[in-house]
């Protein structure tokens, strides 16, 4: 216990910069608020990690799982003409079913069929998932797409958005240059130190911008009590046939895409720790978790890839350092939440077009390149399928993407030999949050 009890509390601390700022910003990409970003940064990884099929890692909101919770609560602003109780009630009731299917996913015992969806599939649906949070974010700078212009101007929100995203990818090389103790980069993660440096900026330079949206939050425990009452799906005009039809889609889109998420990433830490996840318990910890969230007029999330690496490289132990992730998270979300609102909103897009970095796989492409791959027939057949479910991605849907991806790779195998991409392609870049080199 002595012996794992320190590194699990460090490892979780130093996830736990990461897990907060990503999701205050996931938060606010959502549409829901930063407050709820923060949310679902604390809740979810605390029950993943008591009850899920991996041992180790972090979950929480994703790039991902936020893009698709976006058109959620678009539509539920729209449909519902800005009638802020239906909206908010619609949206839970989306991710109170969204937990539902994940926990039926779960008891039906389909977490198998993980290892059937083929690699450029998902390479292709993430790379999707990339260009969707850019075109959002660059449509909020520009005030296009129905997105009203930010306060300030487009060229200093721009500008500010840019020069945030260039210091989250130089700030791990400034650190080395100036030889910062690998044991105190820790504790300087890039995104955090970019969010309180720019902020500082904007706040003492008196910049005038626009600045974060903290959403449905409340001052008080009893305000707060009221709200998850008032916002509890319990209208009867969303109890029918017609709404819930409404609801299911987008309840099945996230449910989806929850499970590649969730899933996908537990193969990549069963690789490292030379593990294997129960992938059905894993399932059932996610919809909980989400449905917890949710509840709670927080965002759902999934296993989140770089933070479950990150956490690993850290020298986690036990299931006490998941736990700690959103145990630090909520003790920072509660000192924290009243200084979110002096955070400029142009910083918290740059952190999303780093986000839409993170999740876009750049390794196929340079490979692509770099060996001169256009030569090779089973190269170029991968690539399409690649192109293919990127493609369906941004411009239909992504279940379609991967169902029809999935069955048309399956089909052409019957009649042409050619192999997934290789797994090992795709690399989490842990510098990019923590400052740290790879070991």
């Amino acid at each position: 216990m002595k012996k794992t009890l320190v590194p699990d509390l460090l490892a979780g601390l130093t996830v736990s910069f990461a897990a907060l700022s990503l999701g205050a910003a996931f938060g606010v990409m959502s549409g829901r608020g930063a407050f709820a970003g923060m949310i679902g940064a604390a809740v979810i990884p605390i029950i993943t990690s008591l009850f899920g099929g991996t041992r180790l890692q972090a979950s929480g909101p994703t790039a991902p799982m936020t893009a698709v919770s976006a058109l959620v609560i678009a539509f539920a602003y729209e449909h519902f003409h800005g009638d802020r109780m239906m909206a908010e009630q619609f949206i839970t009731l989306v991710l109170l079913m969204n937990a539902a299917i994940l926990i039926l996913m779960g008891v039906l015992r389909l977490g198998r069929f993980i290892l059937l969806v083929p690699q450029v599939i998902v390479l292709g649906f993430m790379n999707g998932i990339a260009v969707l949070i850019w075109v959002d974010q660059v449509k909020r700078l520009l005030g296009i797409g129905g997105k009203a212009p930010l306060e300030g101007g487009i060229l200093v929100n721009s500008l500010l958005a840019l020069t945030v995203l260039v210091t989250i990818l130089c700030i791990p090389w400034i650190l080395r240059k100036l030889r910062v103790p690998v044991g105190a980069r820790r504790f300087l993660p890039a995104i955090f130190l970019t969010i309180v440096v720019f902020t500082l900026i904007t706040t003492l330079g008196n910049i005038p911008v626009e600045h974060v949206n903290l959403g449905s939050g409340a001052g008080s425990i009893r305000e707060f009590l009221g709200m998850l009452t008032s916002y509890f799906p319990s209208d009867e005009r969303l109890l029918n046939r017609e709404m819930l039809m409404k609801a299911l889609p987008y309840a099945l889109q996230l449910s989806l895409l929850a499970y590649l998420d969730s899933l996908l990433t537990s193969l990549v830490i069963d690789r490292m720790a030379k593990e294997k996840t129960r992938h059905d318990k894993e399932l059932v910890a996610q919809g909980l978790a989400n449905g917890l969230s949710g509840f709670l007029q927080g965002i759902p999330g999934a296993q989140a890839t770089i933070r479950s690496v990150l956490l690993l490289k850290e020298g986690a132990q036990t299931r006490l350092a998941g736990v700690m992730v959103g145990v630090y998270a909520l003790l920072g979300f509660l000192v924290f939440s009243k200084v979110i609102v002096l955070i400029a909103s142009a910083v918290f897009i740059g952190v999303l077009l780093k986000a839409g970095l993170d999740v876009f796989d750049r390794d196929f492409v340079l490979a692509y390149i770099k060996g001169k791959w256009h030569a090779s027939r089973e190269r170029n057949i991968q690539l399409f399928f690649i192109l293919y479910a990127t493609l369906l991605t941004v411009f239909i849907d992504l279940n379609v993407a991967v169902i029809t991806g999935t069955i048309l790779f399956y089909v052409l195998k019957r009649f042409v030999a050619f192999s997934d991409a290789e797994a090992d392609l795709t690399e989490v870049n842990t510098q990019d949050l923590l400052g740290q080199e790879v070991k």
